[in-house]
């Protein structure tokens, strides 16, 4: 009997895995909506789609001639409140010692010292004032938070902006985000820290590897699908947040196994074994299986077999011990 390359298997030591499909969409690992926090018309905003900024990095500059003005009034009504309480505490001294000698009541003591008190309450309420007028100021120059892109300009130079108007979207792709999900009964397999490896739409030949770092701890409502999150390493910037996404979560592995085909397994009563390819004929070669890797498609065998060995990986009725076979090309 002639055996194709595609009905034999070559047995070899390697990695087994237990895997789970995951398909999902990539989101941008940081992702930032930049708004107004002061009033104030568009200075400057040079910045466009797709510009690559650095944290710190001026992006969107607010006239601040109103906030300037605001501030230096404050300001002043400062200096000139804490000149008044100068003045008081001044008086309060001096009506101090007075009222010690005898010269005047007490009653002009509690006056003076309750004329200080209402100042330096006054004086703490338009310091106050004066700080938040500065970080009003500070505001209207907006930076960048982290190295990004920008994604979404909103506003033009000359427009009016109030507080809460959205100005940019700034987002990070040096990692990505796959938002995917799994069926929920693989939920008690899961932990954070197993390791994906996906495909992307449009960029064939390649796979990206990441890891898991969030479990949800429920299914999405009326479904029995599972979110989970995977970090990918966004190398050379090939990726693009939007992109879909398709590869397998690595549920459990062993590095160093004798894996093979389970439909290369045949049973004899309570005997498993395989055919082995011994020169120009087929052997029974009896196994002991340690345990199915790949949702059952791989048996990981404990005995039996070793790096090297030829064993057909189909179920062929007609091949049975002893049978003579013409092997054509090498085994898969």
């Amino acid at each position: 009997m002639q055996l194709l390359p595609s009905e034999l298997h070559e047995v070899r030591r390697a990695a087994l895995r237990d895997t789970v499909q995951l398909t999902g969409s990539l989101v941008p690992g940081r992702e930032l909506t930049i708004a107004a926090e002061v009033s104030g018309r568009i200075e400057d905003v040079s910045l466009r789609e797709g510009q690559a900024v650095k944290a710190g990095e001026g992006l969107v500059t607010i006239d601040v001639e109103a906030l300037r003005n605001q501030l230096e009034q404050q300001q002043s009504t400062a200096q000139a409140t804490l000149a008044q309480l100068d003045l008081a505490r001044a008086q309060l001294r001096r009506t101090t010692d007075l009222v010690g000698r005898g010269v005047t009541s007490s009653s002009s003591l509690e006056t003076e010292a309750a004329n200080v008190a209402q100042l330096e309450a006054n004086y703490a309420a338009l310091m106050k004032q004066v700080a938040s007028a500065e970080d009003d100021l500070s505001k209207a120059r907006i930076t960048a938070p982290f190295d990004g892109v920008i994604s979404k300009r909103s506003v033009n130079a000359g427009a009016f902006a109030s507080p809460g108007t959205e100005l940019l979207q700034l987002v990070d792709i040096s990692e990505l985000i796959l938002e995917g999900g799994i069926p929920v009964n693989y939920a008690p397999r899961l932990r954070v820290g197993q390791q994906v490896s996906i495909r992307v739409d449009g960029i064939p030949g390649r796979r990206f590897e990441g890891t898991i770092n969030r479990v949800a701890p429920v299914a999405v409502a009326g479904t029995r699908v599972l979110p989970v999150y995977a970090t990918i390493a966004n190398t050379n910037d090939l990726l693009k947040g939007g992109m879909f996404a398709a590869g397998e979560l690595v549920l459990e592995e062993t590095q160093d196994g004798i894996g093979i085909p389970t439909t290369a397994i045949r049973e004899d009563g309570d005997k498993t074994y395989v055919l082995r390819v011994e020169d120009d004929r087929v052997v029974r070669q009896e196994v002991e299986i340690a345990r199915t890797w790949n949702r059952g498609r791989t048996s990981e065998i404990a005995s039996g077999l070793d790096a090297g060995d030829i064993i057909v990986s189909q179920a062929m009725e007609r091949l049975q011990d002893g049978t003579r076979v013409n092997r054509i090309g090498a085994a898969q």
